[in-house]
């Protein structure tokens, strides 16, 4: 089983719902699904930059990219929580404490899956900026794979922190983010409706 994840969250009151979410899909046969996105997404590359979500000039990728999920045998993947219903144990003095919230929010999606039917299971995740620098992203990443090692003892667990440029599929994972972020954002369901079954979808586990 392969999983790729990337997180979108709002957290600006002054810019609507403040919300953190994990989102991306979990899929078998990989390569088949790498092979497509490439020849997807090759016409785009003539704007000879990096493609990325939030980009306007790759604004057809988007929707390409939610047609491409559809077409493929996997689950699609979301963890939803408002700020506002995050319980008191996850701030402190200094404010939220996100990287145990995004931390919580990865574990809970990762234990709908079942990964222990599993004999090998790869973990992508979009490298991000830790608030504390190197040494936050290398806490983050030992309590995970803690967290991987004691549920899942006989499975084959390889995590990864990636940046999305340094793989195809982490930037497929980065425009279905995004898509999410604009759905939760703007309080529309239209995208959930279509992916239906193939939608794995979790709102305010914390």
């Amino acid at each position: 089983m392969n999983i790729y994840l990337d997180e979108s969250y709002n957290l600006q009151k002054s810019k609507g719902k403040m919300f953190i979410s994990i989102n991306g899909f979990a899929v078998l046969k990989e390569k088949a699904l790498r092979k497509r996105w490439k020849q997807i997404r090759k016409p785009y590359t003539k704007f000879k930059k990096r493609i990325h979500a939030t980009d306007s000039k790759f604004e057809g990728l988007r929707k390409d990219s939610i047609k491409l999920l559809g077409s493929h045998d996997l689950s699609i993947l979301s963890a939803f929580q408002l700020t506002q219903e995050i319980p008191h144990k996850y701030y402190n003095k200094k404010g939220m404490k996100f990287d145990k919230i995004y931390l919580e929010l990865v574990k809970l999606l990762l234990k709908k899956l079942s990964l222990e039917e599993y004999k090998n299971v790869k973990i992508i995740i979009d490298a991000r900026k830790h608030k504390g620098g190197k040494l936050a992203e290398k806490k983050f990443k030992n309590e995970l794979n803690n967290y991987l090692n004691s549920t899942l003892k006989k499975t084959d667990c390889t995590l990864k922190l990636t940046p999305s440029y340094m793989d195809v599929l982490l930037e497929l994972a980065d425009f279905i983010s995004n898509t999410f972020y604009k759905e939760y954002h703007k309080d529309s369901k239209h995208v959930f409706k279509k992916l239906g079954f193939q939608f794995l979808q979790i709102k305010n586990p914390l």
